[in-house]
């Protein structure tokens, strides 16, 4: 409980109502983040670039917000400061309520044209999110100078707001994403956030007459100061530059955590929101104990350098030991991200709990800490406690932006995660070394700087730490390439290339059975496939294969993980890869990375065919691939005569895709394999024809040199089982899977039959 002269609240219900509504916009707050980061995504792109455009975007709003909260807070009255909150959140639920217009039915629907550089694509998701986002930033400012009058009690209080807020935020995360969004879809989520949100504002305008009319300090004689034109004491400025710094750092740490979990764990659509949940939670529950410990400080600025450098040294270590446990333990990488509900296994208990647990609770503890630690810093004057509560947040967020678009597009994009990490822990270092102590006395200090420093020298570089991080012996062949879409690698055993994606097992080398069926048969059933799109490059097997037909003019190969390009490019100078050289060396082949739906979204050119080699449904953002409103794009871009090809993923996206297609042919082939074709008309799959093609020259010497075995295609041709549907002879299905709803990704929260 906080001391009763630090609050202005003058019944015993006010400020723990006031506690409760803050912990439910908490919830909101992420909530929101999760869904219009989805609802944007649509806008700017699924890669990770545009994440990180939007996520940036978000974070500068929120900073924006602290610190026009801060200045305006030390204008107002407790109640006032009540009253305004409470008229935030009103705000926040009409902008929800507005939202789903704003983000897709405006900006994606209608607008999408415009995102198509990233400094167009961040200024208009900067603009659209600017306005719940400086609303959400008020709120801290304003509450901590409604709760707390007396700067020197009042960190203990912002610390306990600022943690309860934040273990909202992770719960929010947590249940948003196992469940509201699976069971609601993101469209009813937005309507559960703002009601939540309506019931806030209400909650604290009801509450706000139990609040002082007047300022504190006004009633106690005390002169106040005008917080626009007075100076920032240089100790606040310091301190500043201090949680600048240290934001950097955090939000760089958790990308790198975020990109190492992602392989481990081979990402599915609930991950994100799990891993996250970690990262609030505990840093919410190190604000709560930092709340109650500070009191038993006496030197903030040293505890706050040498938890700076205890997190740096930690997460290097952390990740450096999880990466040769992984190598040393081979079967944990044997699944492909699927949860079985009915069959919870000791790895997937280890790879969501143990594992976030082990790289993500204790340094986030540690950063939650240093919170209240701060306010405790500077907090010294009872005239400018919003306002300093609004500086050293906007300082923290400016941090992390700017450690979110330096790290994730620029460092990782350069100097890879393990030069990434080794940068972070030499800032680590130098804050170690800024403590400036007595070497010969400060014994743990000594000790913790001797070990940032040998994990600068010591620690592996890219192509060890991945290789360890995707349980590959140090003997076997191994070849990596990173970038700021994320990790690709090759590794081979006994002439037999493996392809990884983002830890993913994607294919193998030479080109598997089902990626030659794939491309190949789809090329040869057109009769004239001049122009063709396929979004997907994977192995290059279906890209490769689908440039089979002689009058195939032009190939665009769309894929969304760039890291994929460059290994295999390095893998062609080898004789397992050698095909892969006639891949990029045939001038038909324009191959890009960028997202598969905007590029087809931006296209200046309609196609005779359109494939997409793409994921599994149940992969995070794969909905966006399998949605009705993709599908319409689709039919929306073929060339008159033209069809769609896809490799069957599953009941819910079959019925999607007959429900927008007049027409449907699957066929199933061996392997399991199933395609689906759509068309306005039925697609004529003539044997004899399909077997004549084959027989060709020029289709034989293709297929050859990408060394496929012809003869196993005639056979599949012979004996493919072949199913036509269409609107006019069997009605046309309800659509499951919607841009809004995507309810093949979240399989978890289908009702079980």
């Amino acid at each position: 409980m906080l001391p009763s002269k630090t609050s202005t609240a003058t019944t015993t219900w006010a400020l723990p109502a006031l506690f409760a509504i803050f912990f439910i916009s908490g919830f909101t707050a992420l909530l929101y983040q999760v869904v219009w980061q989805r609802m944007l995504g649509l806008f700017s792109g699924s890669d990770v670039r545009s994440v990180t455009i939007v996520v940036a975007s978000y974070l500068v709003g929120l900073g924006l917000g602290s610190l026009f909260g801060g200045f305006l807070s030390d204008r107002l009255s407790s109640r006032q400061s009540v009253q305004t909150y409470g008229l935030c959140n009103l705000g926040i639920a009409a902008f929800a309520v507005f939202s789903r217009f704003l983000f897709y039915d405006l900006l994606f629907l209608k607008l999408r044209y415009l995102a198509r550089s990233p400094v167009s694509t961040l200024l208009i998701a900067f603009i659209s999110l600017l306005i719940p986002t400086i609303l959400m930033g008020l709120s801290l400012p304003l509450l901590s100078k409604a709760i707390a009058c007396r700067a020197d009690k009042a960190a203990s209080g912002i610390g306990l707001l600022y943690g309860i807020n934040t273990l909202g935020s992770g719960l929010g995360s947590l249940i948003c994403g196992w469940y509201i969004i699976g069971t609601l879809g993101y469209e009813e989520t937005v309507y559960v956030g703002a009601a939540l949100n309506a019931m806030v504002g209400i909650v604290a305008l009801g509450s706000a007459y139990q609040f002082g009319r007047d300022r504190f300090l006004r009633d106690a004689g005390v002169a106040t100061i005008d917080p626009l034109s007075s100076p920032v004491a240089p100790s606040v400025k310091n301190w500043c530059i201090l949680v600048f710094l240290s934001g950097f750092v955090a939000i760089s740490l958790e990308i790198i955590w975020f990109r190492v979990l992602d392989i481990a764990l081979q990402s599915n659509a609930y991950t994100y929101a799990h891993l996250l949940a970690f990262l609030l939670v505990s840093n919410a529950l190190g604000s709560l104990m930092g709340a109650k410990a500070i009191r038993y400080i006496r030197q903030p600025r040293r505890v706050f350098l040498a938890i700076q450098g205890f997190v740096a040294a930690y997460s290097a270590i952390a990740i450096w030991f999880i990466g040769l446990y992984w190598q040393s333990h081979p079967d944990l990488r044997s699944d492909i991200g699927y949860i079985d509900p009915n069959n919870i296994t000791a790895a997937v208990v280890f790879k969501y709990l143990v594992l976030p647990s082990i790289m993500i609770v204790l340094p986030n503890l540690l950063l939650g800490f240093y919170f209240p630690l701060v306010q405790k810093a500077v907090q010294t004057d009872d005239r400018t406690i919003g306002r300093r509560v609004g500086l050293i947040l906007v300082a923290n967020i400016l941090g992390n932006t700017a450690g979110s678009l330096l790290t994730g597009l620029v460092l990782l994009d350069k100097l890879g995660t393990a030069n990434s990490l080794r940068l972070l822990v030499l800032l680590g270092l130098g804050f170690v070394l800024a403590i400036r102590p007595n070497w010969m006395k400060a014994k743990f200090i000594g000790a913790l700087a001797l070990i940032l420093l040998a994990a600068v020298v010591f620690f592996p570089n890219n192509t060890r730490l991945w290789a360890s991080l995707h349980s590959i012996e140090p003997e076997q062949y191994f070849i990596v390439a990173e970038d700021s879409t994320g990790v690709a690698a090759i590794a081979q055993d006994n002439r037999q290339g493996m392809l990884l994606a983002s830890g993913q097992i994607q294919a193998n080398f030479p080109y598997m059975h089902v990626h030659a069926l794939l491309g190949s048969i789809p090329a040869l059933l057109h009769p004239n496939p001049a122009q063709v799109m396929i979004i997907g490059l994977g192995s290059g097997g279906t890209p490769h294969t689908i440039g089979v037909n002689p009058l195939t003019q032009r190939v665009r190969v769309v894929e969304i993980l760039g890291a994929e390009l460059p290994v295999l490019q390095e893998y062609a100078k080898t004789t397992v890869g050698k095909p892969l050289g006639f891949l990029f060396q045939d001038p038909r082949y324009d191959i890009v990375v960028n997202d598969g739906r905007r590029e087809l979204v931006l296209a200046d050119r309609k196609f005779d065919i359109i494939e997409a080699d793409a994921i599994q449904p149940w992969r995070s953002r794969a909905g966006m691939l399998y949605s009705q409103e993709f599908f319409q794009e689709v039919r929306s871009r073929l060339a008159p005569g033209g069809f769609f090809a896809q490799w069957n993923v599953g009941p819910e996206a079959e019925q999607t895709f007959r429900n927008v297609f007049p027409s449907v042919t699957r066929l199933d082939l061996s392997g399991g394999l199933s395609v689906l074709i759509g068309s306005e008309r039925p697609v004529d799959f003539n044997r004899e024809k399909l077997l004549t093609r084959l027989d060709s020259p020029a289709v034989s010497s293709f297929l050859a040199k990408a060394g496929v075995n012809v003869e196993a295609i005639r056979t599949d041709v012979k004996a493919a089982g072949v199913s036509m549907y269409s609107h006019e002879k069997d009605g046309q299905p309800k659509a499951i899977n919607t841009d809004l709803f995507a309810r093949s990704e979240y399989y978890l929260n289908r009702p079980s039959k």
